[in-house]
């Protein structure tokens, strides 16, 4: 493995090198958060009924400082500071990094909520790498290119439920009121046809629950590149199927997304 105080470069750039760049980025904004969690929150709107706080973007900046001292040459694709690149160039790889996903349950001193990291080749679109901190439960879930996915070192898996009726399955709504309204008329057409149905406030926490098997099934009809990103790579990597609404494949394009293990997945997405 690459020293970590070196910078790497492109040509020595592998799936194992962006996965500990991308673990050690999201551990670094999760110190951010959890410092700040209870604590005096300087909290501001941005857009309609979102919010941001002071630790958001103090995390945020953690986790691309983290990333620039082994990738000084790639971009990022963060939620509170945008798109953006030293050079102003084309670089191999982006980074998606959503610092605190669930900002107003961190807000709310609510106990779910995550850093999500991941590095997007951009010639692809092909997430290589992808991290998912949940400081507050010592939970880090990793996932490379071809490799497991694991949660704390451990490999974990979707689960093996195969019928809608016996499924927990959950959602968001998001911050837009058209989308919210199709997505509550969506939930009452399916809670009938399901065991449970739950809403936790963080769409990656919620994503990444399918991966390790705690929910059976997820559904939003639009998220982020930040959102999708990470989440996208460890459940396809713990067997399940990350799709579109309409069942084709999705990683971190803006946009809705279906994920269960394969055998749920087309009865969840018919639903």
């Amino acid at each position: 493995m690459s020293n970590p105080e070196r910078p790497l470069s492109r040509q020595m750039v592998d799936a194992g090198d962006l996965l500990r760049v991308a673990e050690a980025a999201a551990r670094a904004a999760g110190e951010v958060a959890i410092a700040g969690f209870r604590g005096d929150l300087q909290i501001s709107t941005k857009g309609h009924k979102d919010i941001v706080t002071q630790y958001d973007v103090a995390a945020e900046k953690a986790a691309i400082a983290s990333v620039k001292q082994h990738f000084p040459q790639h971009g990022f694709l963060a939620e509170e500071s945008g798109a953006g690149h030293p050079d102003g160039g084309a670089p191999k790889y982006r980074w998606a990094i959503d610092p605190i996903d669930g900002t107003h349950n961190y807000a709310m001193q609510l106990p779910y909520w995550c850093c999500s990291v991941a590095a997007i080749d951009t010639e692809t679109g092909e997430v290589r790498a992808g991290a998912v901190f949940d400081p507050l439960h010592g939970e880090m879930f990793l996932a490379e290119a071809g490799g497991a996915a694991t949660l704390n070192g451990a490999p974990i898996q979707v689960s093996n439920i195969e019928r809608l009726d016996e499924a927990t399955a959950v959602y968001d709504l998001g911050y837009e009121p058209d989308l919210a309204a199709q997505m509550l008329e969506i939930t009452l057409r399916l809670h009938p046809q399901v065991r449970r149905v739950r809403m936790l406030g963080s769409a990656v926490l919620s994503m990444i629950y399918v991966a390790a098997g705690r929910f059976d099934g997820y559904y939003q009809n639009n998220l982020q590149s930040w959102d999708k990103a990470a989440a996208s790579l460890i459940v396809q990597r713990a067997g399940g199927l990350f799709t579109d609404w309409q069942g084709s494949p999705t990683t971190a394009e803006q946009g809705g997304a279906v994920l269960a293990n394969p055998v749920l997945h087309p009865l969840l997405l018919a639903a």
